[in-house]
């Protein structure tokens, strides 16, 4: 695995509470590194990456926490497309940075494809492996069905699951 690859995906595993292999089985890593790559530029993505290092380097706990913090939550250029890419990975959808963003801060031109500030969904996978329905333990609505009649029974996650044990 290349170096930028295995750093987006572990920065994407930091900003999600996803380990990378639940991140990988999703199938997008590829996918959401070129659209990130494209949407910021190169120069940003080098930066991106560079900083994400320094905070990745460092072992879990308060240093990690206060790098994360200083270098990418303080940074005007960088926790922009952070909270980008958490929505990208919990929602499925893409908000392009302002044009103010990319005048100020990036200094290229947004890209021609989406309009700076519109949000859009960049494939079919993106909808049906969203985390937040995981999160939930539920199915994106007209995704993965889960049977019928399912409606009908008790959720199998978080304090329904004790609960259900229990009752067996």
């Amino acid at each position: 695995m290349d170096k930028d690859r295995r750093t987006f995906l572990e920065l994407s595993s930091e900003l999600t509470g996803y380990s990378p292999i639940d991140l990988e089985g999703t199938g997008l890593v590829d996918e959401y590194r070129k659209l990130v790559e494209y949407e910021v530029g190169k120069n940003v993505t080098d930066l991106l990456y560079q900083t994400a290092r320094s905070v990745l380097d460092k072992k879990s706990g308060e240093e990690r926490d206060r790098t994360m913090h200083i270098n990418i939550m303080a940074s005007a250029i960088l926790w922009p497309i952070c909270q980008n890419l958490v929505v990208l990975w919990y929602r499925g959808q893409w908000s392009s940075m302002s044009s103010i963003w990319y005048k100020y801060y990036a200094r290229v031109s947004p890209p021609s494809k989406v309009a700076p500030g519109k949000t859009f969904v960049p494939s079919t996978q993106s909808y049906t492996q969203q985390l937040c329905y995981k999160a939930a333990g539920a199915h994106p609505p007209g995704a993965n069905p889960t049977g019928f009649g399912t409606w009908g029974l008790d959720p199998v996650f978080g304090d329904f699951a004790k609960h259900n044990r229990k009752r067996q």
